[in-house]
């Protein structure tokens, strides 16, 4: 333990890096694999449970419904978000059809997301109760962004499986 830092942060800060790092793969690619969209996704429900716990279980812990809306929230951001990508079927398969600004969005999201892990060890690390209000809204803002990457994930697999099943 380093100043209040524990093996928790670490894997916080491993899961932020690979949700950013995934996110940039999927940026990449043009056909997207159904595991690819929920990966950066299941990474950032990680940190933002993680975080949800970290605060649940301070000293004054905030309503855990809180959490639960801002999940909710999210999803339901990311849902919108999931219906409103254009998806265009070529011969092999289904094909999500992004332009250069929405793939950017989705990396900036896990951004935000590995972001809020930061200041979560930054908070830790310098012991500060004065952070605590800091540290509880980057947590309410990592499961928002992993709802909204659950909810986008879950809606372009819904219709890539319909756009699937209707092409053959």
């Amino acid at each position: 333990m380093i100043h209040n830092l524990t093996s928790v942060h670490l894997l916080l800060v491993a899961a932020a890096g690979g949700c950013i790092y995934v996110s940039l793969r999927e940026v990449r690619r043009r056909y997207i694999s159904i595991w690819r969209l929920f990966a950066p996704a299941l990474l950032a429900l990680f940190v933002g449970g993680i975080l949800s716990l970290v605060q649940l279980g301070s000293h004054e812990p905030p309503a855990a419904w809180w959490f639960g809306a801002a999940l909710g929230g999210g999803f339901a951001i990311g849902a919108v978000r999931g219906m409103t990508i254009g998806i265009r079927h070529d011969m092999y398969r289904p094909q999500v059809n992004l332009s250069h600004k929405s793939k950017l969005m989705l990396l900036w999201v896990a951004i935000v997301v590995g972001l809020a892990a930061g200041v979560e060890c930054a908070g830790a690390f310098f012991g500060n109760p004065a952070l605590g209000t800091i540290r509880l809204g980057a947590a309410l803002v990592a499961m928002i962004c992993g709802g909204a990457m659950l909810g986008r994930a879950l809606l372009l697999t819904l219709r890539l499986y319909h756009v699937d099943r209707v092409s053959a």
